[in-house]
């Protein structure tokens, strides 16, 4: 299964869908209060990118993809570790800007090879005085369930959710917030934030980005 974040294939689909109308771009604009940090961001997930690569042997693949008026816009490259193939990092790069970077997602394991963080930042075909999109995944893996908590690069928890990872209900939806619901349960007494599942699910995820704020 290819791995992507669903926030970042979310937007470029729905780009795709209306076909980038100029208004509707414009109006997909960044709050300027996050530009700076945001464009950091996106800097610093670059400069992971090149640590986490240097001194590895790296295969990489390459395809090309866009959006309805722009089917050729980005030429998407995937690094993989030769020696683990794992896949640590995938760039979009413009076609027509070779140098300049449409999305950047990375990837970070536990010794076990097991997707511990991945994060993402994306940014729009034009109008680009910051990312569109920027996430932080954080994964927690035990007693048969996957939970990961996702934020933005403002620190905003966005979402959640735990899969079963195994047995006869391996990848069933066990927990799903989305940023709405979270809100509504962080402020409830009783939620479900106190049941033995949840618990389980997330116990040891942290419940802030914190240092993952900087990826580098």
């Amino acid at each position: 299964m290819r791995m992507t974040s669903g926030l970042l294939a979310a937007g470029m689909l729905a780009l795709a869908a209306n076909g980038m109308a100029r208004d509707e771009v414009r109006a997909a604009g960044v709050d300027t209060d996050q530009v700076t940090v945001w464009n950091r961001f996106a800097d610093r997930l670059m400069a992971l990118h090149e640590k986490q690569i240097q001194g590895r042997k790296i295969r990489e693949t390459e395809e090309f993809g866009g959006y309805a008026r722009m089917p050729r816009f980005y030429r998407e490259v995937s690094y993989y570790d030769v020696d683990s193939g794992r896949l640590m990092s995938r760039i979009q790069w413009e076609t027509e800007h070779p140098d300049r970077m449409h999305s950047i997602e990375v990837y970070v394991y536990d010794s076990s090879g097991r997707l511990l963080r991945d994060y993402m930042a994306w940014y729009l075909p034009k109008y680009r005085n910051a990312p569109r999109a920027t996430t932080i995944n954080l994964y927690h893996y035990g007693h048969g369930v996957r939970g990961w908590r996702q934020f933005d690069a403002s620190g905003n928890r966005l979402y959640e959710r735990c899969n079963a990872w195994a047995g006869d209900q391996a990848g069933e939806i066990l927990v799903e917030l989305d940023e709405d619901e979270l809100a509504e349960a962080l402020s409830e007494k009783n939620s479900i934030m106190t049941g033995e599942l949840y618990l389980r699910c997330f116990g040891d995820i942290r419940a802030s980005a914190g240092p993952y704020l900087n990826p580098h």
